[in-house]
């Protein structure tokens, strides 16, 4: 298990760097510019796909953590003039706080009650940015967020910039499975499985579940810095219950608990946003007609469904049935594992 997650994390990081020195050299900057929005939104859909999909906590706040890290990365580095290697770290800090803060009361809810609470924060947030005109300028936003620089170098290029995020993207995806193959990511997988059979073999499933929702928010502040540092400029817009809805959707079509899931939804979903441009509503029917789609016709979601045609065709092929070869792990054996990995640790659970 091991052994694979390694060469999962080997595969994501030098795929990440063959494709950041292959964006250096285009030449569109219509392009580009999808291109390093798509990344970003890899990174948000890969943080609620940990959250929702890995650990089964449904959220519909995640835009309002996207806000407090492009909101603290801005006036960190515009108002108190931090650089933004320290602002990038406090982005993933505060967001991370703000999801403990509310996952603590929150997270002892379960389905639509917790769907419902997450959403009145994200409300809440929304409303702040929109109306602290003192510290976040309201509706008129923030403007002058600079680029980050690299050994001097300011990342003005949008090329740069998008070898940057992508390379950003490597590290966030790797950094994930490392995460989900370790025993806390046993212990998420346990607590979406069964949580009362979780609890029964020893697993603190509030404390998983608050850490997962600190670790989803703290990754979704990441995105939101890379996000302020790329426009140069935030405001309120976006940050709101429809682009919660908006990012969940990117993780739910892509396919929920995969890796590549996110990032398939992602880039497929933003070059179709591109194409509707100007239409906001418009697009909104389009992610919900695409949405239906993918859970009446592809209910796994998109990489999940592809996989498994590919496997029965290569199964075909050799005269072996592919729902024959598949065996689902014992629950029971993937919980004695977590509790003796935790206790190993000395973590104690």
């Amino acid at each position: 298990m091991m052994e694979k997650g390694r060469q999962e994390i080997l595969f994501i990081l030098l795929g990440g760097v063959i494709l950041a020195f292959g964006g250096t050299f285009i030449k569109d900057a219509y392009l580009t510019r999808i291109l390093v929005l798509t990344g970003i939104n890899v990174i948000l859909a890969s943080s609620v796909n940990l959250l929702v999909g890995y650990t089964g906590q449904v959220c519909l706040a995640q835009a309002a953590f996207f806000g407090i890290g492009s909101y603290t990365s801005a006036i960190l580095t515009v108002k108190l003039g931090i650089s933004f290697w320290l602002a990038l770290p406090g982005s993933f800090i505060l967001a991370a706080f703000c999801g403990a803060l509310l996952g603590m009361p929150t997270l002892r809810l379960k389905g639509h009650y917790l769907a419902i609470a997450t959403m009145g924060f994200g409300i809440i947030v929304y409303v702040i940015l929109n109306n602290w005109d003192t510290v976040t300028q309201g509706p008129m936003g923030i403007l002058g967020i600079n680029p980050p620089s690299v050994f001097g170098f300011q990342l003005n290029d949008g090329n740069y910039y998008l070898a940057f995020v992508i390379l950003f993207d490597a590290l966030v995806l790797s950094s994930i499975v490392s995460l989900l193959k370790s025993a806390y990511g046993r212990a998420f997988a346990a607590i979406k499985e069964d949580e009362i059979s979780a609890e029964v073999s020893g697993v603190n499933t509030y404390y998983f579940k608050v850490l997962v929702f600190a670790i989803s928010s703290g990754i979704a502040g990441l995105a939101g810095s890379l996000y302020a540092h790329y426009i140069n400029y935030i405001s309120p817009e976006g940050f709101d219950l429809t682009g919660s809805i908006e990012i969940l959707i990117l993780a739910i079509v892509g396919g929920l608990s995969t890796v590549p899931g996110p990032v398939i939804g992602s880039v497929g979903l933003m070059f179709l946003s591109e194409a509707l441009r100007g239409t906001r509503e418009l697009r909104l029917i389009i992610y919900g007609a695409m949405l239906v789609f993918v859970i009446v016709f592809l209910p796994e979601g998109v990489y999940p469904s592809l996989k498994r045609i590919f496997s029965r065709f290569h199964s075909s092929r050799k005269g072996i049935s592919a729902e024959s070869s598949y065996l689902s792990p014992s629950i029971s054996r993937g919980l004695a594992s977590i509790v003796r990995d935790l206790k190993e640790r000395g973590k104690g659970v």
